[in-house]
């Protein structure tokens, strides 16, 4: 008996022994994972630390963290600690800081760095050219100051400060910019000019280049290639253009056909419109051409067209700069041209101008921008209004900016001749306190008047 006993309290010992690692083994495992679920990961930032060239005044910064429910804290150059709510825009250089926290857990705290400087546009870029050249340098950030030097020397706050009339080159120049900003990083920019001042200064058309024009450059890829149609269509004195395969909507064409229409001034003999061909769900099918004069009549009047334009830029080509190209167009258009509000359909073609020294202000415009493309010049056609009707006007780029030219308002109706020089070459603050813009597409910016 006393050995069954024995017997049976080692079989309990044995089982509560066996029974209670197990035991001991789950509750160390519960443990664990209770520790693990009260870490909370650090927020991260969209923007890694490093140094950044903007086009605006900021840089946008999001924070997010990996678990749900998390606020977000951030400190921005050591500042009290914010909830953060919304997108943060970083205004100067900065260090920001951040952490998560979660059921009263904390996360690590995560540090970034961030450098602003400003992106710079320089016009032209280095690189070789024929005669002398002004360089601007335009930022879309506001504040920015330039510093530059001429001789290749690292250029200081005592270097001589950019203003808006450019910086003129005449030789070989290795120019050096220092772009200064408060509360923003000092950037150092070098460009390099090769300036053969003894060579004539290029002129080479852009009339039938229509790759290279502002209208062209604005529109989408299946515009652009509608575009060409018409454009060889026209030139063709075809009936209509073929754009069937392009899949585009009848909702396309009005900006498609004004940017062609506002960038192509030799095409003197269309009409002030188009037509259209669609199917049943508004595909764009063809545009028909509409034209003013047959095409015998048009070649006839090319000959006496060719003749005057010939002449003008045999003028134009004996001046060493743009400014003073487009001086003698301006001039030429304006000594030669009698206003005329109503009359036959030259008065709004570029021949109105060229050939019968008669034209509304679109026929200015038109002859403005054929002289000037044939003098290698880029420009465009404005259309809007001023003196409380439609009008037309021009912009014209000089080293990479934009300016406004009225040559129609540059000719004031008189019993003598007169030429001025209100509207040649200013920017868009002095256009638009007495003209306004309504066109199809969206015209370029004119941040200033030029300063010959």
């Amino acid at each position: 008996m006393k050995k069954r006993l024995i017997g049976l309290f080692t079989a309990v010992a044995v089982a509560v022994g066996v029974f209670t690692a197990p035991v001991q083994t789950a509750l160390g495992s519960v443990s664990a994972v209770s520790e693990a679920a009260s870490a909370v990961s650090a927020p991260v930032a969209s923007r890694k630390s490093g140094t950044y060239y903007l086009s605006a005044s900021s840089l946008k910064v999001t924070l997010s963290c990996a678990d749900s429910g998390a606020k977000i804290y951030y400190s921005v150059n050591g500042g009290s600690y914010k909830v953060y709510t919304k997108t943060l825009s970083i205004t100067n250089n900065s260090t920001l800081k951040v952490y998560s926290k979660k059921d009263g857990v904390k996360s690590a705290v995560k540090t970034y760095t961030y450098k602003l400087a400003p992106k710079v546009t320089i016009t032209p870029n280095a690189g070789e050219y024929n005669g002398a050249r002004t360089v601007k340098l335009v930022s879309k950030v506001n504040g920015v100051k330039y510093y530059y030097t001429l001789d290749g020397t690292k250029p200081t706050t005592s270097s001589t400060l950019y203003t808006a009339s450019g910086i003129k080159l005449t030789e070989d120049t290795c120019l050096r910019i220092l772009t200064v900003k408060s509360g923003w990083t000092n950037r150092n920019i070098t460009k390099n000019y090769v300036i053969d001042a003894s060579a004539p200064l290029e002129m080479t058309s852009l009339l039938d280049d229509y790759t290279q024009k502002y209208g062209y450059s604005v529109l989408s890829p299946a515009q652009q290639k509608a575009y060409g149609r018409i454009f060889e269509a026209a030139k063709a004195h075809a009936d209509k253009a073929d754009v069937s395969d392009l899949g585009l909507k009848v909702s396309d064409l009005e900006k498609l056909y004004w940017a062609f229409d506002y960038d192509n001034p030799q095409f003197f003999w269309l009409d002030n419109g188009y037509g259209y061909g669609y199917n049943y769900s508004g595909t764009l099918l063809s545009i028909n051409m509409m034209y003013s004069r047959t095409k015998s009549e048009a070649d006839k009047i090319s000959k006496d067209f060719d003749a005057a334009v010939a002449e003008v830029l045999a003028e134009a080509e004996k001046c060493t700069t743009v400014y003073d190209r487009i001086k003698v167009i301006h001039d030429w258009i304006i000594n030669n041209t009698e206003y005329m509000s109503y009359g036959a359909a030259y008065k709004s073609e570029a021949d109105g101008a060229i050939v019968y020294g008669k034209a509304l202000c679109e026929g200015y415009s038109k002859a403005f921008m054929y002289l000037a493309q044939a003098a290698g010049i880029p420009t465009i056609c404005v259309n809007g209004r001023s003196g409380g009707t439609g009008h037309m006007w021009n912009m014209v780029n000089i080293d990479g900016q934009w300016y406004h030219i009225d040559v129609t308002w540059d000719d004031p109706v008189s019993t003598k001749p007169m030429l001025t020089y209100d509207y040649f070459l200013v920017g868009d603050k002095t256009i638009l306190a007495d003209h306004s813009f309504n066109n199809w597409i969206e015209m370029p910016s004119a941040p200033s008047d030029y300063i010959a």
